[in-house]
């Protein structure tokens, strides 16, 4: 093996387990403080998020995952929880009701956020198998 294989596998496992990492430790950290009633920084949930995202990178590495899928979910995992967040505050706001606690929150936010994650992740087999299409430039101009 050359440099350059080493060097983009290795780079690959980096990216895949990064990107494995950031759509894990929401869910184990709020998980883990559900079920353990510890706080949401706990340190056992974050090492077990980083175990089983270098365990879980081999697909990405060997190219049989797309990283585009899986930036895509992370991104709309992060944008999609941040939304419900501050959906659910002003909701609490305007209904004059006090935050239960941070953990049921985050716990809220993210049961809203995985599947509209895992909607824009895969929009394009939904599309598909909705019977959508998407539009060409002759669509639009018509006969």
């Amino acid at each position: 093996m050359s440099f350059r294989s080493w060097a983009s596998a290795t780079v690959d496992f980096c990216l895949a387990t990064l990107g494995l990492y950031l759509a894990l430790a929401p869910a184990f950290t709020v998980g883990y403080a559900l079920v353990a009633d510890a706080t949401l920084f706990a340190q056992p949930p974050q090492t077990a998020a980083v175990v089983v995202a270098v365990g879980g990178s081999y697909p990405f590495v060997a190219g049989d995952w797309s990283y585009r899928r899986l930036a895509v979910f992370v991104v709309a995992l992060y944008v999609a929880s941040g939304a419900a967040g501050l959906a659910g505050l002003a909701l609490l706001q305007s209904m004059d009701l006090t935050l239960p606690s941070t953990v049921l929150a985050r716990a809220g936010a993210l049961a809203v956020a995985y599947p509209v994650a895992a909607a824009a992740a895969f929009r394009d087999r939904v599309r598909r198998r909705l019977g959508f299409r998407s539009l060409d430039a002759d669509d639009l101009t018509g006969p």
